[in-house]
């Protein structure tokens, strides 16, 4: 089997119940051929068949025909979260559908190395206690709120936890412990990569997703590919100009969109910071107050008010990059009434109309869950798939576990 395993099993994912001959027509080879591949991805315990009949998309008279689906316990991905909001280890099916989870208190990220042994550490118990064969697992997925360089595997900068260049530290101590590969990146694009697969925009090829909570980023994507910038590092969207504000932010400006449409920005307005600048000792404390801060109705205006600010960026991106759609994502972004006040001004301010332009939509997909689906698109779904691996573990007991 070639490196082109996972575009074929990324095409049977994205079309459950297709045919042999619709499989060789998409992939551009021959029915013979498309038989003999299946035959091997059926040996491997990856894909499966299905009557088309059962498939609502597909409707024929006389005999059914045979489709392929995904096993959903042909393989699994397993994900690491690290933000102020998810510090949590999670396993996904080959489906995208979320098998167990543990939320993790009390992580110290002092220090990159020990942080990753701790997380590592907690991905092992969790695969441990799930029964998960660790030879059906592609891969682990990172999504930390830090600017990466999945090319390189490491972190470049990150202004929640103060980590700067470590070299690809943090993935080589979770990789030691786990024994898989690891794909991180930043918690913006690793949604928008979830979304684009599993989510929302399943049938957008070209979108924007901005993720708005403590913080606002944004992931892109064209052509259904991320866009990076120089060097393949992702960049935040918080520091675009907007109202200036009596707050400091990271970059030491005082009109960053990360202090006007923002948790930061609401929980100074509330009088709830004692602090200009942002303090990377204090993630707990903003995200446990903004989660309370949006279910207390006296303190709606204000989420209103910061929804009405991220709308001149989102009328820009529009406009500049033409999206199909932007997805808000994120505890504030995703929220009924900052979203419903960012589509209120993008209307009363820019004229904005779905049908002219982009559509805008909430988010579907948590940080926790776009941790493991960041991994399946990375390793499972893509020419990186390790198939000879899951080939030969199909050759082995199926009860065989971890360790």
């Amino acid at each position: 089997m070639t490196n082109t395993a996972g575009f074929r099993l990324s095409c049977i994912q994205a079309e459950p119940g297709i045919s042999r001959a619709e499989l060789a027509r998409i992939c551009g080879f021959s029915e013979m051929a498309a038989t003999r591949i299946v035959r091997e991805l059926l040996s491997a315990e990856i894909i499966e068949e299905s009557n088309a009949d059962d498939q609502a998309r597909k409707k024929h008279v006389g005999r059914p025909k045979t489709g392929l689906r995904i096993r959903k316990d042909g393989l699994f991905a397993v994900g690491i979260t690290v933000s102020a909001y998810h510090s949590e280890v999670s396993i996904c099916d080959a489906d995208g559908q979320l098998c167990a989870s543990f939320r993790l208190e009390n992580v110290s990220l002092d220090s990159v190395s020990q942080a990753a042994r701790f997380y590592a550490n907690a991905l092992r118990e969790l695969i441990e206690s799930s029964g998960v064969n660790i030879d059906r697992i592609v891969g682990v997925g990172v999504a930390l709120s830090a600017l990466t360089s999945p090319e390189r595997g490491e972190i470049v900068a990150s202004e929640y936890f103060g980590w700067a260049h470590d070299d690809g530290q943090f993935c080589r101590e979770i990789q030691q412990i786990i024994d898989l590969p690891v794909e991180i990146e930043n918690i913006s694009n690793a949604l928008a990569i979830a979304e684009m697969r599993f989510g929302a925009a399943r049938d957008v090829a070209d979108f924007t997703l901005v993720h708005v909570a403590t913080f606002v980023g944004a992931g892109i994507v064209s052509d259904s590919k991320l866009v990076r910038g120089d060097a393949s590092v992702s960049r935040g969207l918080g520091h675009v100009r907007s109202a200036e504000r009596p707050l400091i932010c990271t970059c030491g400006r005082r009109d960053c969109l990360n202090l006007s449409a923002t948790g930061f920005g609401i929980l100074s307005r509330m009088g709830k910071l004692d602090h200009l600048t942002f303090d990377t000792s204090k993630l707990s404390y903003y995200a446990a107050s903004l989660l309370a801060v949006l279910k207390d109705e006296n303190a709606a205006y204000l989420v209103a008010e910061a929804g009405a600010q991220i709308a001149p960026a989102l009328d820009f991106i529009g406009n500049l990059l033409r999206p199909k759609m932007i997805i808000l994502s994120g505890y504030l972004g995703s929220n009924d009434v900052y979203f419903g006040s960012v589509k209120n001004a993008l209307v009363a301010q820019f004229d904005h109309d779905k049908a002219n332009t982009y559509t805008l939509v909430p988010g579907t997909i948590s940080s926790v869950e776009a941790a493991a689906l960041l991994a399946l698109h990375a390793l499972c779904y893509s020419e990186r798939l390790d198939y000879d691996r899951f080939a030969r573990a199909a050759e082995q007991s199926p009860d065989a576990t971890y360790g």
